[in-house]
């Protein structure tokens, strides 16, 4: 049996479209996809649940196979490996995302988006498109995927004028410029992957250095029009 225990928790890394809650960029960057309306590709034999990744099957079939060897030490529930774990940890020490996710430990502000997540895990897809009958487990899912169907394109990249569908691809183009990340400080010019990230960068600036104009809006490397 494993013992962890509870420890002041890194910086989190926020869902800009959900609120949800992750530990490091590539966790952030898994779940942003169940944004896009991409269907998930991987599914449980024994239960038919599906997965984004190879890796979250594996770690589901743990389950089935009673492999809960990562004990939480606030609560004694237990957890079939040490990523689970750490997620449900956050769900002690929480603050204003206190409803947590039973599937993967994923934490949220309220009752609402936490069950609008679980369909990801569920499979249950209750929002139809009218123009081609695609369905969607979450209703701005089905928003983005109107796009399709409009040709709207609400982001815009402010380095090159690139317009894109939805904030995904939006990431995914920046990259394109050298790397960039999605914030950028208008003081130093570093890049911060996520908002909560350049809030914490910006704290490192003497107080003298920031403009009196200053709004986190200007670090943004992408314009929304909707």
């Amino acid at each position: 049996m494993h013992m962890l225990s509870h420890t002041a928790p890194a910086e989190a890394l926020v869902c800009d479209q959900c609120g949800a809650t992750f530990s490091s960029e590539e966790a952030l960057e898994a779940h942003r996809q169940t944004h896009t309306g991409t269907d998930m590709a991987v599914f449980c034999l024994l239960c038919a649940k599906r997965f984004q990744t190879q890796k979250a099957l594996q770690q589901h079939m743990e389950v089935h196979a009673g492999m809960h060897s990562y004990i939480c030490s606030h609560c004694e529930r237990s957890f079939p490996s040490h990523t689970t774990l750490k997620r449900h940890l956050r769900s002690h020490a929480a603050g204003d995302h206190p409803f947590e996710c039973e599937f993967c430990g994923s934490c949220f502000r309220d009752d609402g988006t936490l069950r609008g997540h679980k369909r990801i895990h569920t499979g249950e897809k209750p929002y139809e498109c009218n123009s081609c009958g695609k369905r969607f487990s979450l209703k701005h899912q089905l928003e983005t995927h109107y796009r399709v169907h409009t040709g709207e394109k609400p982001f815009e990249c402010k380095l090159c004028h690139q317009r894109s569908r939805d904030y995904s691809a939006m990431i995914k183009h920046l990259r394109t410029h050298n790397g960039a990340s999605p914030y950028q400080c208008t003081i130093c010019q570093d890049f911060c992957p996520s908002l909560a990230g350049m809030q914490k960068h910006m704290k490192g600036h003497k107080p003298e250095d920031v403009p009196p104009d200053w709004r986190i809006e200007k670090t943004y490397l992408y314009i929304c029009y909707v």
